[in-house]
């Protein structure tokens, strides 16, 4: 079967946050890949989006996210906004304190990776970074590659950085709740991000869909760049069991076979889509995206 590419992708990455395109880069290559609607969504920051939409003036629709990181029953789990007015005070105060938050663990994990033979290497993925921007294990994955002591990305994760590694360190992010609450009063839209790519059983997963939905949650990812058919309906099916609507995104961090901008992203005709909502008619999304 051939490779499903999809017109719209929104939730991508730059270097603003742990990406490894400049946000005009990015809009750049989602041009040239066809999409026509794309969102950046850095890791709790907005600070590219000015220069993706001046970026994408003539070429796509650029659509301002961010993806606020938070906490479920002391897991980290990724609320992704659409849609956002990246001038609202809420945003604008939730982002401050985990700029804050992002620094502390990124020094601490620095520290942690000194102690495994990487030499500077706080300093060092600041750097290779934009300027301002916040480091995050993303940053640091790459830069283990880049050393030679890791074959990849995920790799690097592996050994050094998930939960239980050496080099991990333990935020305290603020419960999903306060996310999805600083979006929803950022005239935006929470949606939870890739829940097939949480460590919980179906019956926690269902649990965090209910709080999220609670909470004021109003949409969830089921197309996904490396998510299986099996598990892309199964989400499917959670998102219309809860009545949430249905999103989409790459992820995309970095050039790769598996996690390309648009790549794979595929929801279900029987699901209600996330550009049917109505904070997203100023964007003009066509109503197939085929």
């Amino acid at each position: 079967m051939a490779a499903f590419f999809s017109k719209f992708d929104l939730h991508t990455h730059s270097n603003a946050s742990d990406g490894a395109l400049s946000p005009t880069q990015l809009v750049q290559r989602a041009y040239k890949k066809g999409i026509t609607h794309l969102a950046l969504t850095d890791h709790d920051c907005v600070d590219g989006i000015n220069e993706a939409k001046e970026a994408a003036k003539g070429l796509l629709t650029l659509i301002e996210g961010a993806e606020l990181s938070a906490l479920f029953n002391n897991e980290q789990i990724h609320i992704v906004g659409l849609f956002l007015d990246t001038q609202a005070p809420a945003l604008k105060e939730y982002l401050k304190n985990q700029k804050i938050k992002r620094i502390e663990r990124a020094v601490a994990i620095g520290e942690k990776l000194e102690r495994q033979g990487f030499k500077n290497a706080y300093e060092e993925c600041k750097k290779r970074a934009a300027p301002g921007a916040s480091i995050t294990r993303g940053n640091y994955a790459r830069y283990i590659v880049e050393m030679g002591r890791a074959q990849s990305a995920d790799e690097a994760f592996s050994v050094y950085l998930k939960n239980g590694k050496s080099c991990y360190v333990k935020t305290s992010w603020p419960d999903v709740s306060v996310a999805v609450k600083a979006i929803l009063d950022s005239n935006g839209v929470p949606v939870l991000a890739h829940p097939r790519r949480y460590q919980m059983t179906n019956t926690k997963l269902r649990e965090l869909i209910e709080y999220f939905k609670l909470c004021g949650g109003i949409a969830m990812e089921v197309g996904s760049s490396q998510m299986s058919p099996s598990d892309r309906d199964f989400i499917a099916k959670l998102c219309e069991k809860y009545s949430l609507l249905a999103s989409l995104g790459s992820d995309f961090h970095v050039e790769g076979a598996y996690r390309e901008l648009g790549y794979n992203l595929i929801i279900p005709d029987f699901v209600k889509k996330v550009w049917e909502h109505p904070l997203a008619k100023p964007y003009n999304f066509p109503k197939e995206n085929s």
